[in-house]
């Protein structure tokens, strides 16, 4: 019998099946007007799940784009942590990395999520900021706060590349229930105008296990 389309089918399955079914109605004398009704509902879900894909792949890039800048981060706060350990062996009685990193050291602060490490490398700065404008390290401000807008600029641009792919996954399920309610209505008026049996003819069917290896069988043969 044919094998009706629903909503835990992907669209590649939808796609399939539609363009199967159009064929066949392509391929029998009066049921063209089948095909004609379903093809605009198979050409927007090709779109739709494009778009999907193109906004996912974007969405990837923009994870891919923090992680990258995250490193950045990690690797500017390991340079001021460097920085601050020679100058308190250099001035021993001028010691600042407990002021810098007053729980004890970096290796905490790594491991923070991407919004909070920038948090903490915000108080790193105005830490920093504090020994004054002809310190040493004063030299690490700017460098910092080009690692941080990059890490926070990228949390907002997956933030943005997230939603948009929600909407696309959205609007691409629209699209799915829009081509599933066209095949159904096609097989419904189908079955009007030429009876159950040879409009089944006109939509893919579901063929068992058995029938399949029946088939190859038969092709080996």
């Amino acid at each position: 019998m044919a094998r009706k389309l629903n909503d835990s089918m992907s669209s590649e399955v939808h796609i399939n099946h539609s363009l199967r079914h159009a064929r066949r109605c392509k391929q029998t004398n009066g049921a063209i007007e089948f095909a004609n009704k379903i093809d605009p509902f198979i050409t927007k879900l090709d779109a739709k799940h494009l778009e999907t894909k193109k906004e996912k792949l974007l969405q990837d890039n923009a994870y891919d784009d923090l992680v990258f800048n995250d490193g950045g981060l990690d690797d500017r706060i390991r340079t001021i942590s460097d920085s601050a350990k020679q100058h308190d062996r250099e001035n021993p009685a001028n010691s600042i990395y407990k002021l810098l990193f007053p729980t004890g050291g970096y290796s905490a602060i790594l491991r923070y999520s991407f919004t909070k490490k920038a948090d903490a490398a915000e108080e790193i700065k105005e830490r920093i900021k504090s020994l004054g404008s002809e310190h040493s390290l004063a030299a690490q401000i700017a460098p910092l706060e080009d690692n941080i807008a990059k890490v926070r600029t990228s949390v907002s641009t997956l933030q943005q590349a997230k939603t948009t792919v929600r909407s696309a996954v959205a609007n691409e399920e629209v699209a799915q229930a829009n081509l599933r309610k066209q095949y159904q209505h096609n097989y419904l008026d189908a079955t009007k105008i030429f009876g159950k049996t040879f409009a089944n003819r006109l939509f893919p069917q579901t063929t068992s296990k058995k029938k399949i290896e029946e088939i190859e069988e038969a092709s080996e043969a």
